[in-house]
């Protein structure tokens, strides 16, 4: 696997590991915020990588190693947040659980235990009203108010006999109540019962799965534990290889320079040779005016007229040939996004600033990269043994204005043009790509003019999202 390859599924986990933080979420609001913090970090990356183009690209790995690891870090740390959360929350539950378990089943046993007494007391009311019939039957009790009148010897002795017959119907009477009552009361319990025992068994599966999740929890809890403890040994590791590195940073930072010194050579090359050619256009321009002065002042003598100044003649020496009225455009369609711009550039490994000659702008791997302006390919520059570039092209533009303008397109995945070849304003000079000391695909443009870097941005043909 190369280390570009490397990279590319190291920033793959990173961004899963961000996905996956986003499906946790039990609200709309918390995976909104974890999909904004995924955006960010994604720009993030990108400005990082943008910002380290030049270094080795295994310094780039590795403090692209350690970025993430740092970013990663808080998002280990509110997932273990939130299972540490869930867990408390899940042993709240299992509390709550037995603790209503608990109370079901002393609602149980004391309904058992008053089923039972009002078993016993059904027993011994029922144990009474077998009593009384068997009375009856024997003849044991007395019998009707007419049997009374006629067996009785007096009218205390009815009396008393009919007050004794009362009171056992009486009796019998509350024993039947009582026995109505008794077993009504035994039906609700009964019903009462069945439904503390259904109560019981859904709380006990509830309690069961609640154990289950709990276990869950606390593993989770534990896995994000150790996540976080070794994503904190990583980052240490890292930022101390990075420290043990810094001369190898040095060393890619000089390379940078002399690239750079490289670039600027070649371009005092064609500014020299656009100045050669102006120089030579003028002289071009005065000889043949000075001939056109001879011829017209040799017919003027045949022709024995006194020579007169020409209205067209010119006065002064003429200026170079020029241009005027070009617009640059973007190399790639417009709006452009600026991942890193132009100018002094801070080097977040070991701190520093160095010149960024160029700007450099977001663009997929493949897309065609045009022509900002109508020019001439001077080079065609291959990656091989062309430093921090890769594949580079450059277009000179001529004088525009009276200053010589030339073009520089960095990093290309391939050519679309040739040395010496003609290119119009748009046409497709190359293909984005990745070549060189860089670890993502994106456009890296410089304009030059009169052998000094300019901001592309300030051109008016150029427009930015960012």
């Amino acid at each position: 696997m190369s280390l570009r390859v490397a990279i590319a599924a190291a920033t793959s986990v990173f961004l899963l590991v961000l996905s996956g933080s986003a499906a946790f979420a039990d609200d709309d609001d918390e995976k909104e915020r974890l999909l904004e913090q995924q955006q960010t970090n994604e720009l993030k990356l990108e400005e990082l990588q943008s910002s380290l183009e030049g270094v080795d690209v295994d310094l780039q790995a590795a403090y692209l190693n350690l970025e993430q690891i740092r970013n990663e870090i808080p998002i280990a740390q509110n997932e273990l947040a939130r299972a540490q959360s869930e867990l408390s929350a899940a042993q709240r539950e299992q509390q709550r659980i037995a603790g209503q378990l608990d109370a079901a089943r002393a609602e149980l046993d004391t309904i058992e235990d008053e089923i039972r007494i009002d078993s016993e007391l059904s027993q011994d009311t029922q144990v009474s009203l077998n009593e009384l019939a068997r009375s009856a039957y024997r003849g044991d009790t007395v019998g009707s108010q007419v049997d009374m009148w006629f067996t009785t010897s007096s009218t205390d002795d009815f009396l008393g006999v009919f007050a004794a017959t009362n009171s056992i119907a009486r009796t019998e009477s509350a024993l039947i109540r009582e026995a109505q009552t008794q077993v009504a009361m035994n039906e609700n319990r009964l019903v009462r019962q069945v439904a503390v025992e259904e109560d019981i068994a859904d709380l006990q599966r509830e309690a069961d799965a609640i154990v289950a999740d709990l276990e869950a929890k606390e593993a989770d809890a534990q896995a994000r534990t150790a996540t976080l403890a070794s994503l904190e040994e990583d980052e240490v590791q890292y930022a101390a290889e990075l420290e043990d590195r810094r001369a190898d940073f040095q060393a890619s930072m000089a390379n940078v320079e002399a690239a750079q010194e490289s670039t600027a050579s070649r371009i005092a090359e064609i500014d020299a040779e656009n100045a050669r050619r102006a120089e030579e256009a003028a002289r071009l321009a005065r000889d043949q005016a000075e001939a056109d002065r001879r011829a017209q002042a040799e017919e003027e003598a045949r022709q024995n007229v006194a020579p007169a100044p020409s209205p067209n003649a010119p006065t002064t020496a003429p200026s170079p040939p020029s241009s005027s009225g070009t617009t640059f455009v973007p190399p790639v369609p417009a709006p452009v996004y600026v991942t890193s711009p132009f100018g002094m550039r801070w080097y977040p490994i070991t701190g520093g600033y160095w010149m960024h000659n160029g700007v450099d702008l977001r663009s997929v791997c493949g897309e065609g990269q045009v022509a900002t302006a109508a020019g001439v390919v001077t080079a065609t520059r291959p990656a091989a043994g062309n430093g921090t570039h890769g594949n580079q092209v450059f277009v000179n533009h001529g004088i525009i204005n009276g200053s010589s303008y030339v073009s520089v397109y960095n990093h290309l995945g391939g050519f679309a043009v040739s040395p010496g070849q003609s290119v119009s304003q748009g046409q497709v000079i190359g293909y984005t790509g990745q070549t060189g000391q860089v670890t993502g695909c994106h456009v890296h443009f410089e304009i030059w003019k009169d052998g000094s870097v300019i901001d592309p941005m300030s051109q008016a043909g150029f427009t930015r999202r960012n």
